[in-house]
């Protein structure tokens, strides 16, 4: 499923969307985000984090590489591993993920580091395509694809 978020309310709506699934959700949620410079990867998780109550900025984790939020004992991480030269960079952030942990980790440039594999892992492709901006979604969470398939902004691929 593709969605047009080139207008910055359907980023907000899909914000929102994802937002509210969270708030239900147990454990620990991965979000890969791939997706060339200026698709939208951090004003997504900009409006995911508003979405969830978050006031404070949200700035993109370029030059940090992890931003942390603590929001209603929620730990949420946001790693942008652009500048990462693979695994072993990763590593040495010191990010203790495992199958305990609880949160949520936003991923920025996933393909510098091997997936998990545990926790329930959200696969976002975001695109331009002739000045328009596009999401992909892939999840074995069935739940989470029945709330983005209730979204009103799909457009056909």
């Amino acid at each position: 499923m593709r969605i047009n978020i080139t207008e910055l309310s359907k980023t907000e709506m899909l914000g929102r969307v994802i937002a509210d699934y969270l708030t239900k959700f147990q454990g620990l949620a991965i979000f890969y985000l791939d997706g060339d410079l200026g698709t939208g990867k951090t004003t997504l998780v900009r409006e995911i984090l508003k979405s969830l109550g978050w006031s404070g900025a949200v700035k993109s984790p370029t030059f940090s590489i992890i931003e942390e939020y603590k929001l209603n004992d929620i730990d949420i991480f946001h790693s942008d591993l652009y500048r990462l030269n693979g695994e072993n960079d990763f590593e040495m952030l010191g990010l203790e993920i495992n199958e305990q942990t609880k949160g949520i980790l936003f991923i920025e440039w996933p393909e510098k580091i091997s997936k998990f594999n545990f926790g329930n892992e959200f696969f976002l492709k975001l695109s331009i395509v002739n000045k328009q901006r596009f999401i992909e979604f892939k999840s074995t969470s069935q739940e989470f694809l029945n709330c983005i398939n209730r979204i009103n902004i799909k457009d056909p691929i």
